[in-house]
């Protein structure tokens, strides 16, 4: 499906029947709907699964604005209104994490349960962000690629196929796409919205994340008022590929839970 949002032209990728309960998954930086495909896989005979491509990946538009996790908020909102659906459990990994607390904060009666993957609360490294995001808009994403990569999965996850299939997802985003994401990353502070978030929430990160280390994780969890956490054995960022069903048995848990 393709929806005009806020001007600009947004992809969302569905699964199953709409006469299931609602579950919205939102990807993280230099990725795209595909990545949650052992999710979709799992889910989509119980639920109407609801997979967003953020601007400037996958096949949506790269923005002609400023991009926020404000923004992005915005625009999973404005999606869901455009759908029709109003209450839905919602899951979010890496920047879609910091996506998924700020769609939980706007929609607290609408969202049932909150699964937060391989996310932080508060932006960890802001001149990094802006570093790699000038970085990138100057040298093209081949500059950086190998050092992303290395911190998304275990190097034998990197060598399977899953593993490539990543790569390419990387490949394929577009460089202002990405950079525009590091800028969010950048301003990134949901520390006000953990207050308010009173539905289910979990948090999980992978053992080996370095990217958002465990306890940065960890941090985020104890921001939430009665929030569960788990560690994803022998993961690293990105473990919804190399450790799918640590993952799945997460997300049953969060949304059977709830």
């Amino acid at each position: 499906m393709f929806l005009d949002i806020d001007g600009h032209c947004q992809h969302v990728a569905l699964y199953g029947s709409e006469n299931h309960p609602a579950l919205v998954l939102l990807h993280s930086l230099g990725t795209c709907h595909a990545v949650w495909e052992r999710q979709i896989r799992a889910f989509s005979k119980s639920h109407f699964v609801i997979c967003p491509d953020f601007r400037g990946h996958g096949l949506s538009e790269v923005s002609r604005t400023p991009v926020t996790v404000e923004a992005l908020a915005e625009d999973v909102v404005a999606i869901l209104a455009a759908i029709g659906v109003n209450r839905f459990d919602l899951a979010g990994i890496s920047i879609g994490g910091l996506v998924a607390q700020r769609v939980a904060a706007t929609l607290r009666e609408e969202v049932r349960t909150l699964t937060l993957l391989d996310s932080n609360i508060v932006s960890l490294a802001p001149q990094m962000w802006k570093d790699r995001a000038a970085k990138v808009r100057a040298e093209g994403l081949a500059a950086i690629e190998e050092a992303v990569l290395s911190r998304w999965t275990t190097p034998q996850g990197r060598r399977s196929e899953e593993g490539r299939g990543l790569a390419m997802m990387l490949a394929r985003t577009p460089s202002e796409g990405y950079a525009a994401g590091c800028d969010a990353l950048a301003l990134a502070d949901c520390r006000t919205c953990a207050a308010s978030l009173t539905m289910t929430v979990t948090v999980a990160v992978g053992e080996f994340d370095e990217a958002t280390p465990p306890q940065a994780a960890q941090a985020l969890a104890g921001a939430i008022v009665g929030a569960r956490f788990e560690i994803i054995e022998g993961a690293a960022h990105i473990p919804l590929f190399e450790r799918a069903n640590a993952v799945n048995a997460i997300l049953r848990g969060s949304v059977e839970g709830g």
